[in-house]
C-alpha cells in the first residue's frame, strides 16, 4: 500500500476509482476499513483515498499524545505531497472532526467538507461515556468487554440485533483490537481535549466557536438514532459553518457507512454531484 513520508512518520493510504480526489478520514481508532462498505460505490464517482491515520493500521505508531489538530496537520501535509488537490474531503465521527479542523486550517486543499456524525465540542453525556471509556482501558487493558462497550455505543441496537449488522459489530471489534491498549488510550484522550473537556482546559472556547471560518462548501450528516453523537451536534456544525447543508438520516446509526453505506453515498454524491 502506498505511502507518504511526514515528519517522522509513514503515512499509509489505498487508493481506488476514478474521477475528482475525495479523501475518506476513519473514526476513532479505525483504519481505512471503516469505508469499507461505502468505497466501492464512491469510487465510481470519485478517486477515493482512504488513509490510515497516524498511530492506526498500516501508518506509524509514533507516540502520543495525539491531537486532532496534529492529525489535521498530518492530512494537509499528505495533500500537498500526493499533489492532488484541492480534494473532497469527507469524515465521521472523530474522522468529521479532524475533517473540520483541516477544513479550517488548509482552506485552499478543501474543495468540499463533508461531516458525518461528527463533532465541533462534547455534551455531557458524550464527556462522561469517553471518560468512562479511558477508565476501563486503564483497568481493564483492551479486553472484550471494552470492545463490546464501544460496539454497543457505535452501532444501533436494531442493526445489532440483525445477523448481517452483529458480523459488521465484530469486524470492527477485529479492526479496533489491533490497536495497542496504551494507543488507543491516547486515542480516546485526544476525543476529550478536542472537546475542550479535560480539568486544564477548563474555560477555553470550544472549536464551534471557529466553525464561521470554514469556508469550503459543506454537508452535515447526523442520524436521528445517533446514541453516542446526538443530532444536536451535527446542529451546531451545520449552524455555525456559513451556507452548510443538514442532512438527517432516520436511522443510520453513529456510522452511517457501516448501518446505510447505500444511502449515505447516495446523499454524498447528490451533494458534491448534484443531478448524477
Amino acid at each position: 500500500m502506498p505511502s507518504v513520508a511526514i515528519k517522522g512518520a509513514d503515512i499509509h493510504y489505498g487508493v481506488s476509482g476514478a474521477g475528482e480526489p475525495m479523501l475518506l478520514i476513519p473514526g476513532l481508532g479505525l483504519d481505512r476499513n471503516y469505508y469499507r462498505l461505502g468505497t466501492p460505490d464512491l469510487a465510481r464517482h470519485f478517486t477515493v483515498y482512504g488513509v490510515d491515520p497516524r498511530g492506526i493500521g498500516e501508518s506509524t505508531k509514533s507516540p502520543g499524545p495525539y491531537t486532532v489538530e496534529a492529525w489535521a496537520e498530518d492530512f494537509e501535509a499528505l495533500i500537498k505531497s500526493l499533489n492532488v488537490g484541492p480534494m473532497h474531503v469527507l469524515g465521521s465521527s472523530l474522522g468529521g472532526s479532524m475533517a473540520l479542523a483541516l477544513a479550517e486550517r488548509a482552506p485552499q486543499l478543501v474543495k468540499t467538507l463533508t461531516v458525518v456524525g461528527g463533532f465541533s465540542e462534547l455534551d455531557r453525556a458524550a464527556e462522561m461515556n469517553f471518560a468512562l471509556r479511558t477508565r476501563l482501558i486503564e483497568l481493564l487493558g483492551f479486553s472484550q468487554e471494552v470492545a463490546d462497550y464501544m460496539g454497543l455505543w457505535t452501532m444501533s441496537r436494531e442493526f445489532i440485533n440483525s445477523d448481517a449488522g452483529y458480523q459488521q459489530m465484530l469486524a470492527n471489534q477485529t479492526i479496533i483490537k489491533k490497536n495497542s491498549p496504551e494507543l488507543y488510550l491516547a486515542f480516546v484522550k485526544s476525543v476529550l481535549a478536542w472537546g475542550r473537556s479535560l480539568p486544564e482546559q477548563k474555560g477555553q472556547p470550544k472549536f464551534t466557536a471557529r466553525l464561521p471560518g470554514i469556508k469550503a462548501r459543506t454537508l452535515v450528516i447526523g442520524s436521528s438514532n445517533d446514541t453516542l453523537i446526538p443530532l444536536a451536534l451535527s446542529e451546531k456544525i451545520a449552524a455555525g459553518i456559513p451556507g452548510a447543508k443538514l442532512v438527517v438520516m432516520p436511522d443510520g446509526g453513529h456510522i452511517p457507512f457501516i448501518e446505510k453505506p447505500a444511502e449515505v453515498v447516495e446523499i454524498v454524491v447528490d451533494f458534491i454531484k448534484p443531478g448524477k
